[in-house]
């Protein structure tokens, strides 16, 4: 199967996020681990389950590892792979915004590999 996207899913180890899931009846914080980021979504594991069910809006925020920045994306839940496991989708962001997210992601990136020259 190929690949559809332009730009590739980048893999970062240690980034964890937090996530707060919005609904009309609740508003939820979790804790989380990405597993992949995109210029279009990301996925996370969560660190506590979270019912089938939920729906509405979320907004993750993560530290930049090499700035200490804090970023914050609004999105919603895409899809569900399981009860610790989802994929949000990007809502509500300027074009651009994401790619400070996505070059220091791609120092942490499990597949980047580093050549010292000196």
């Amino acid at each position: 199967m190929t690949e559809k996207r332009n730009h590739p899913r980048l893999q970062p180890k240690g980034l964890q996020a937090g996530l707060r899931f919005y609904s009309a009846e609740q508003e939820i914080a979790l804790d989380a681990d990405i597993l992949d980021i995109s210029y279009s979504g990301i996925r996370v594991r969560l660190k506590q389950p979270i019912a089938a069910e939920i729906i509405g809006h979320i907004k993750i925020t993560m530290t930049l590892p090499e700035s200490g920045t804090s970023f914050s994306v609004h999105g919603i839940l895409k899809h569900q792979q399981n009860e610790t496991e989802c994929g949000v989708h990007y809502v509500d962001h300027i074009d651009g915004s994401i790619d400070d997210v996505m070059f220091e992601c791609i120092e942490l990136d499990n597949s980047t590999v580093f050549i010292k020259t000196h």
